[in-house]
């Protein structure tokens, strides 16, 4: 599934990346900031993304993972763990109801999505069986991201990063851990 996933993502500009834990996904995410020339970058807390800022060598970027509205607007990078990746459309599934998780995943011209392997499924139905299975505490608001923000005008004319991020970076994570110890 992973396969079919990034070969999806990536047909649709997202750049996909896979890593053993949430070490290699600080690496990664590094080089990423490195490439990119971020100078200051947003995280909406979670375990994974912490898990990820302890072990990451920003390289002196600032990094503000607090009080994100007087932040996000001249961030270059974002930071979010989504909740589930499609691997039939190369689709993340994020739960968006905190403003936190809207502001880092849309304003920053470049969104990097941090998503636990074990939570990648074939198909868009999947998906919806899972927030299902969730039905007394569905979310209040669900993102659908598949690939970096593109628009068109009259005249079919692509343009990209217009109402978003202009790059999307996807890190799999393969050994996540959780507070169970898993």
């Amino acid at each position: 599934m992973y396969r079919r996933f990034m070969e999806q993502a990536e047909a649709i500009s997202a750049r996909v990346y896979r890593v053993s834990d949430p070490a290699g996904a600080g690496v990664q995410l590094a080089a990423i900031i490195k490439q990119v020339g971020a100078g200051k970058m947003v995280a909406a807390r979670s375990e994974l993304v912490d898990k990820c800022l302890d072990v990451i060598d920003a390289g002196g970027i600032e990094i503000c993972t607090g009080d994100l509205r007087m932040h996000c607007e001249d961030a270059g990078l974002g930071l979010s763990e989504v909740d589930l990746a499609i691997a039939e459309t190369g689709t993340l599934v994020q739960d968006s109801t905190s403003i936190n998780q809207r502001l880092v995943s849309t304003l920053p011209p470049v969104h990097v999505a941090l998503v636990r392997t074990e939570r990648l499924v074939e198909y868009f139905g999947d998906a919806m069986d899972v927030l299902n299975s969730r039905r007394t505490n569905l979310p209040g608001y669900i993102s659908f991201i598949s690939g970096p923000s593109r628009t068109a005008d009259i005249e079919r004319v692509l343009t990209i990063g217009v109402h978003g991020p202009e790059q999307l970076h996807i890190i799999f994570v393969d050994e996540a851990g959780d507070e169970s110890g898993d």
